[in-house]
């Protein structure tokens, strides 16, 4: 069962994400603009969460979750087949973007083997392989999680991801890519800090349906000291929100500790804090957060994310009196959003009159 605020707010964070990656001069306001954190972890975060609920639901008839290997393997098609069309467009009529390709067009052979096990990713082209590595490791992990019976082993099953995302504090990213030929792109995302936050948001649901289907005074106690920390989640949040935009005069963090690309400790306290904000939103008014056109737009996100890269590559090669004057730079971004919405619509199911 589909919960449709969880899809509606995938939906708006695809759609910051879009514009963020438009640029200036939307992205100046939405980016970050809760604080040290952006619209990729929620989505991460989210992805992993509902992973989790539709494990749960498909155990019984599919108990190694082989659906998430075929969602992997989908989730790979499209990753190769915009890989390949925004190369060949490269090459023939978008040669403003070709030197995000240097890769390829270097090392066509190698490049090309590099890019199918999804080691080689150019600019904006990370994102996918890295849910596509999730959803494998998901397939084994979250059968684990299905069987959990307390809270203790859900927490245990959660510490290796802990672990390596520590370890990724202190370069375990810059040790596995020296490894590999120094042309490669490897991309902005560390897999091995954000495979955190799509593991906590997967832990995160089995924790959650522990705690509802255990003995009634257990349930009540864990939903009261939820409840009971929610005031002084907002002001931890709303600290955060004044401090990351120099409200008050504090000196701003180490970039380390909200570094986006291993996702620093600060990055994500304050990213977890506004999710569980979040959650709570959604469990005290349910339809609050429940938007029609974003909710289509979060059941069809993989459709949505890939058409997104498309729209950007496009506008990067755009000539910049386009891409860096009004109105073209607010007009475009919006423009693609609501395409993208239409996109998402076109992939709704008919229903039969």
């Amino acid at each position: 069962m589909r919960i449709r605020a969880l899809d509606s707010i995938r939906g708006l964070l695809l759609l910051q994400m879009t514009l963020d990656h438009f640029g200036k001069p939307i992205s100046h306001y939405l980016y970050q603009c809760f604080g040290f954190f952006s619209a990729a972890e929620g989505f991460f975060f989210l992805s992993g969460f509902v992973g989790m609920l539709a494990a749960s639901s498909k155990s019984a008839k599919d108990p190694t979750q082989s659906w998430m290997r075929w969602r992997a393997l989908k989730t790979w098609r499209y990753h190769a087949v915009t890989l390949l069309c925004l190369c060949l467009a490269s090459c023939w009529f978008l040669p403003r973007v070709a030197y995000l390709f240097n890769s390829l067009h270097r090392h066509p052979l190698a490049g090309s083997l590099w890019s199918a096990v999804l080691v080689n990713t150019p600019e904006w082209l990370d994102v996918l392989p890295l849910y596509v590595v999730f959803l494998l490791l998901g397939s084994f992990a979250f059968p684990l999680f299905v069987k959990a019976r307390h809270k203790r082993t859900v927490f245990m099953l959660w510490l290796p991801s802990l672990a390596v995302w520590i370890a990724t504090q202190f370069g375990l990213r810059d040790a596995v890519n020296s490894l590999f030929p120094a042309w490669i792109c490897h991309g902005d995302f560390d897999p091995f800090g954000w495979q955190f936050v799509y593991f906590t948001g997967a832990a995160v649901s089995a924790w959650w349906k522990l705690a509802r289907t255990e003995d009634s005074r257990t349930s009540a106690l864990a939903v009261t000291a939820v409840q009971k920390s929610t005031p002084a989640l907002l002001a931890v949040l709303l600290f955060c929100f004044l401090w990351s935009h120099q409200f008050i005069p504090i000196e701003l963090p180490a970039a380390a500790l909200v570094d986006k690309v291993a996702v620093g400790p600060l990055r994500f306290a304050n990213f977890f804090v506004f999710m569980l904000t979040i959650c709570w939103i959604v469990r005290t008014w349910p339809s609050l957060l429940d938007f029609r056109a974003t909710n289509v737009m979060g059941r069809h996100s993989l459709d949505v994310y890939t058409a997104h890269i498309v729209f950007i590559y496009l506008w990067m090669s755009t000539p910049n009196s386009i891409r860096y004057h009004a109105p073209w730079n607010i007009l475009v971004p919006v423009a693609a959003c609501v395409l993208l919405w239409a996109l998402a619509k076109a992939r709704e199911p008919r229903v039969k009159q």
